[in-house]
């Protein structure tokens, strides 16, 4: 099959998949094949997407048991939960589910992230019995092991240790401390040295009952199935798993508060010989109505390797060997940020630099042949993202947990097509910030304080 046709057919089916009703009791026949949109007596959403190019299966389960539900002093407990779920599950220890998955040459992981805890598997089509029967036990049922809490909790700390030499990463920690604040959203999934030591087994186990529930979560199979026989399979599997105590169906966050003017921050890392920069302002959430437009006009401004700021602040002025820009974006809240690195005696040009390149494109806004290279590139890229069963799980599972339109995936190309020059222009000024915003440094405090007088309100913090 040609490039060409392989992305045709991966959008064919997500057209397929758009045309699935949001419940059903039984497989509906679509352009692709049969597939099914349907919801557990226990709540738990199961999308079936068949799809007969590889002989493989992917099982992807997204729940809502992300950091941002981790319990004040506790966090970091939805990472450790995660990794800890194939740890051990049912009869099988962590060595017997290792050696059992490998066994048949496929893989099983669990991970967690801001908002949300991913748990995939994927196996030839030959062995979906025991794929599924290993994935439903990590979900529903790990063993917690203490010995297995005591290594993962310990290796969490070692990275912490490890972590707080890196400047990327030292950047990265207290900006999102500093810009979300008391928020949920301030503090790095992994958590921190203090909260990650009071954790306990009992603190595990109880987030696994809160959280990791069936109606808090979302269940997409891609791959070489018969739907009817797999939905009665998954029914079979999944009949045991009890929802939750009532958890809130709310975000647990808001958006961030509105920002006037400029403030810095310096965090002293005195040995540095370069520093690490990062811009911040806010935004909004996933599921805007501009995240089209956003896309675009954030590919032209620093999310590509042909964007304005790699090409006025790397290329043409040589003050980095990396720039980027990218919407954060959450269910409730969001944010737009930059991150770059230089070095120190050029701190002050590259900061003013960077902020004269985001206004400029903001005040005069892109060129025509600027924006249909945008448009083409996203729309190029996009199909890419879809070709394996894996990737177009994810994609699918991340649509239904930020509440997305069910075709999604089929409209995206046509969705970007539709952004026009106003669009772009109207975004720019609305969220691309260089007056109210957040900087933060990490680098020789003494130096830094120098370079950035006049910027804005600056104070200076120690690594913490």
């Amino acid at each position: 099959m040609s490039r060409v046709n392989r992305l045709a057919a991966a959008l064919l089916l997500a057209a397929a998949i758009a045309a699935a009703p949001a419940s059903a009791a039984a497989p509906a026949k679509g352009k692709s094949g049969d597939w099914v949109r349907m919801t557990l007596p226990n709540g738990l959403n199961i999308i079936v997407v068949p799809t007969s190019r590889l002989p493989l299966v992917d099982f992807r389960l997204v729940a809502r048991a992300g950091a941002v539900n981790d319990p004040a002093g506790r966090e970091g407990l939805a990472r450790l939960t995660a990794e800890l779920l194939t740890q051990g599950a049912a009869k099988r220890s962590a060595k017997q589910l290792a050696e059992d998955i490998e066994f048949v040459g496929g893989s099983l992981s669990a991970s967690s992230g801001s908002e949300q805890l991913v748990v995939s598997c994927e196996v030839l089509k030959k062995d979906l019995g025991l794929g599924l029967e290993l994935f439903r036990d990590v979900i529903v049922s790990p063993t917690f092991a203490s010995e297995e809490f005591d290594r993962k909790k310990e290796e969490a700390l070692g990275q912490i240790a490890s972590d707080k030499s890196e400047p990327s990463v030292i950047a990265e920690n207290a900006m999102t401390r500093w810009f979300w604040g008391d928020s949920p959203l301030g503090h790095p999934a992994i958590g921190w040295e203090s909260s990650l030591k009071a954790a306990t087994r009992d603190d595990v186990r109880s987030f696994h009952d809160r959280y990791i529930t069936p109606e808090r979560s979302v269940l997409v199979v891609v791959g070489d199935v018969q739907p009817t026989a797999l939905v009665a399979s998954l029914k079979t599997a999944f009949a045991g798993w009890k929802k939750g105590a009532g958890q809130s169906a709310t975000d647990p966050y808001g958006p961030a508060a509105a920002l006037h003017g400029r403030s810095v921050r310096i965090v002293n890392k005195p040995e540095a010989t370069q520093t690490q920069i990062r811009m911040m302002c806010p935004s909004v959430q996933r599921n805007h109505p501009d995240w089209y437009a956003l896309q675009v006009a954030n590919t032209i401004c620093g999310a590509g390797f042909t964007s304005r700021l790699v090409n006025s602040i790397r290329v043409e002025q040589g003050l980095t060997y990396s720039i980027s820009s990218r919407f954060q974006q959450q269910r409730a809240a969001g944010a737009f940020r930059v991150s770059t690195f230089t070095r120190n005696e050029q701190l002050r040009k590259c900061v003013d630099a960077v902020l004269a390149e985001v206004k400029k494109l903001v005040d005069e806004g892109p060129t025509a042949a600027e924006l249909d290279k945008a448009r083409n590139y996203l729309k190029g890229q996009f199909p890419l993202g879809l070709q394996s069963p894996d990737e177009l799980a994810g994609e699918i599972a991340n649509a239904e947990f930020f509440g997305l339109p069910q075709d999604f995936i089929a409209s995206y190309p046509d969705k970007i097509s539709a952004v026009g020059m106003d669009d772009v222009k109207r975004v720019l000024k609305s969220y691309f910030c260089t007056e109210d915003l957040k900087v933060l440094v990490v680098t020789n405090g003494e130096l830094a304080q120098k370079a950035l007088a006049g910027l804005g309100d600056v104070e200076v913090k120690e690594i913490e």
